[in-house]
Order: structure tokens, then sequence, then C-alpha cells
């Protein structure tokens, strides 16, 4: 049996998980789905890639919390490491191998389960050159204020850095170009709940 695989991208801020979430319980069959930020918030909490950021970068890439255990310096990151070309491009070489592994992993997982359509966020689809094999690429895009502000507020970032997250990535008006499907999310939720209902009758997947 023939799967469907999607891969839903675009920038930050902009829904990519909401329309994740939100799509899942419509398809009405088997279904399998992955998250690249849900991977990377897992791949922070490995013992084995806080030693090659140590390797990496040294010791001031990672902190000691209250409790004595060691953890990731996401500021650390985000201040020194995001704005410089060379180091992210490390940073990334040691991220993207193992989320596009933990995908293929959940994509062979899907198969032999059976399942008729599998749904992937993949934020850097097109920065990372397309790799992902996927029958559908759908971008979800919003005005680059409305994503400054989202970031602001929901992640509690200072301007500097969420404009250093937008730089980093393509601009949101390249990855629409290259969409299959484009879901424009600049509106409250119920806007985007309207969109996720007409993309799943269009996608008529059964």
């Amino acid at each position: 049996m023939n799967m469907n695989n999607l891969v839903i991208s675009g920038g930050v801020g902009t829904g990519k998980s909401t329309l994740l979430v939100g799509l899942l319980p419509l398809f009405g069959q088997k279904f399998g789905s992955f998250s690249s930020d849900k991977a990377v918030a897992e791949l922070y909490e490995s013992h084995a890639f806080m030693r090659e950021l140590n390797e990496c970068f040294g010791q001031e890439a990672l902190q000691t919390d209250e409790l004595g255990a060691t953890r990731v310096d996401r500021r650390w990151l985000r201040r020194v490491v995001l704005p410089d070309f060379s180091m992210r491009a490390k940073l990334d070489n040691l991220v993207h191998g193992y989320v596009l592994q933990a995908l293929e992993e959940a994509r062979t997982k899907a198969k032999e389960q059976d399942a008729k359509v599998f749904v992937a966020e993949v934020p850097l689809h097109y920065e990372i050159g397309s790799v992902i094999s996927a029958d559908l690429v759908i971008v979800v895009a919003a005005s680059r204020s409305v994503q400054v502000r989202r970031m602001m507020e929901n992640r509690r970032l200072d301007e500097a850095t969420t404009q250093a997250f937008l730089d980093a990535q393509l601009p949101i008006e390249t990855k629409v170009e290259k969409a299959d499907v484009v879901i424009w999310n600049d509106g409250d939720s119920s806007a985007l709940e309207s969109q996720t209902l007409l993309l799943a009758n269009l996608l008529n997947i059964e």
C-alpha cells in the first residue's frame, strides 16, 4: 500500500506545529507523524549531544542548573552561535543528522503499521536542500511582523534574538514560492482552523 508523505514547513512563529496537531485527527485513518521541534527538544536532553557540543564549542555551551544537572545553555547558543555563520553551520551539522535519522525511523515505523499518510513537520525543509522525500510540501507562512510578535510573546525572546532566528532562515517569500500548498496564518486560531479543515478536505485521504 502506498503511503502519502506530507511535509509541513515554513518559518519560525508561523504555526507549523499547530497545523500538524490540527490536521492529524481530521484524516480519520491510520497515520504517522513526526515533529522536528520535538526531536530537537529530545536531542538537547541527550548527554551524548552535550558531549558533542562540549567538543565543538567548549564548556561554555553547557550550564549547571539549580539541581546540579548539566544542561545545554540555550541562551549562549542564541547569543553566540546563532549570529555567527560558521558556528551555526557546525551546530546545524550536529542537529540535522540526528533529526533526519529520527524522521526516517518514524517514517519506516509508519509504513510498518500500514499508515496511509505520514505527516512530518520540518521547519528547515528547504534550507537543508529538500533532502526529505515528500508527495506534498505545505508551507505555513505569516508576515515578518507577526512572526516577531509571536516569537517574543510565546518564547519570551528579545527582538534582536528573534530577528537573528529569522535571518538564519530562508525568507518566507522564498518558501512560499517553492511550496505546493500555502497556509497563510496571520490571523487568529479560528482562521487557521478553517484553513486546516479546507486542506484536509482537499487532500481527501481516506
